[in-house]
């Protein structure tokens, strides 16, 4: 029974040692934003994803169109306004040459931001709403389009 214990103890180890881990590298994606503000710090978001991406796989190019909203909304005890910030970017992946559409869509999100008594801290709120929605989505749009990507070669 030891015998039997010790080997099943040996193979509970060592079984999957030879487990082979396969890491896929990423298709080149040249993204294509507005030159303003938010739509750089999408950019930047989504380009600090791709750490290392392969030269031989199919290159393709996405273009996004990043949108805020903003919308008055009260609190909870009714006493002070909020704004509700809701950002959107719309997003096309095109192949490498644009003559064919792979995928079209919208990702969003919103922040609603506290109220604040001064115009300076208004628009610093905004601001720095805006910021986090920007980066929010920029990694939600990496994570679209790798998906779209690879749903696509299949």
């Amino acid at each position: 029974m030891k015998i039997l214990l010790l080997i099943s103890f040996v193979f509970l180890f060592f079984g999957c040692a030879n487990t082979k881990n396969v890491t896929k590298n990423l298709p080149s994606v040249n993204l294509v934003v507005q030159q303003e503000k938010y739509s750089l710090i999408l950019k930047y978001q989504f380009y600090d994803k791709f750490k290392t991406y392969d030269k031989n796989l199919a290159k393709f190019t996405v273009e996004t169109d990043l949108s805020f909203n903003t919308s008055d909304a009260l609190s909870n005890n009714g006493n002070k306004k909020l704004k509700i910030i809701k950002g959107t970017v719309d997003f096309k992946i095109f192949d490498k040459s644009k003559t064919k559409i792979i995928k079209t869509g919208s990702i969003s999100s919103s922040i609603n931001t506290g109220s604040v008594s001064s115009l300076y801290s208004i628009d610093e709120n905004i601001n720095f709403a805006k910021e986090r929605i920007a980066k929010y989505l920029g990694s939600k749009l990496y994570r679209t389009i790798l998906l779209n990507i690879y749903s696509s070669e299949n």
